[in-house]
């Protein structure tokens, strides 16, 4: 039963006691939400949608379940165009405007941008995405010192500079001009390096997303 603020309020004469039962606003479902999502794509109309007016929404998510869409795959696509029936995003991908699931192919749903679940789920997704591409374009300095960073001694006295200069390796030489030993030496090292940093990635998205940001300037 949701919870109800009670208020006395007493008045002159012999009036009895009168007793307010102020009902809290009950909380919007999420199949609430959903709905209105879909009466608002439903409201728009038809065409393409960049000549369309007053198209508040302009992009979606596309998820593999619609019970619990912050455990599948996520995409966030733009809409392209509006049919009577279905809207059209722009990947091709046609979606029942009515209920929301794809009209072809494996089952998936549109889902707002705003919301938060699906959001958060998202950006996490997206990020590491980002971090997977930007990683194989480091140097093997920059991979060893991410590695440092965030799982410090994970050489295990293995792979360091002082052990480099005492082999007498050095990987900042062109790769043509390393020897075969040397270069599996610095193909081992940065697989080690590579693995750690996966294996210890920020569990805080503010820091998260800091690291990946670092990681692509230092990329390019």
């Amino acid at each position: 039963m949701e919870s109800a603020l009670c208020r006395t309020v007493t008045t002159s004469g012999f009036q009895p006691t009168i007793k307010l039962l102020v009902l809290n606003k009950p909380a919007t479902s999420e199949d609430e939400k959903y709905q209105k999502f879909l009466n608002e794509l439903q409201s728009y109309g038809i065409g393409y949608w960049k000549w369309l007016r007053k198209r508040r929404i302009r992009e979606v998510f596309v998820v593999g379940s619609v019970t619990n869409p912050e455990t599948s795959k996520i995409d966030k696509i733009r809409i392209k165009r509006k049919s009577a029936c279905f809207i059209e995003l722009a990947d091709c991908g046609k979606f029942d405007i009515k209920t929301g699931r794809c009209l072809y192919g494996e089952p998936k749903y549109i889902f707002s941008v705003e919301n938060q679940l699906v959001w958060d789920a998202w950006e996490l997704q997206s990020l590491r995405q980002r971090f997977e591409r930007a990683l194989p374009s480091l140097s093997l300095k920059d991979v060893r010192a991410y590695a440092d960073m965030l799982h410090p001694n994970w050489y295990v006295g293995i792979f360091t500079e002082k052990l480099d200069r005492a082999l007498g390796r050095n990987f900042d030489r062109a790769a043509s001009s390393l020897s075969e030993r040397e270069e599996a030496s610095m193909a081992s090292c940065r697989k080690f390096a590579k693995e750690t940093i996966l294996d210890h990635l920020p569990g805080v998205i503010e820091q998260f997303r800091a690291l990946v940001e670092m990681m692509e300037r230092d990329a390019k």
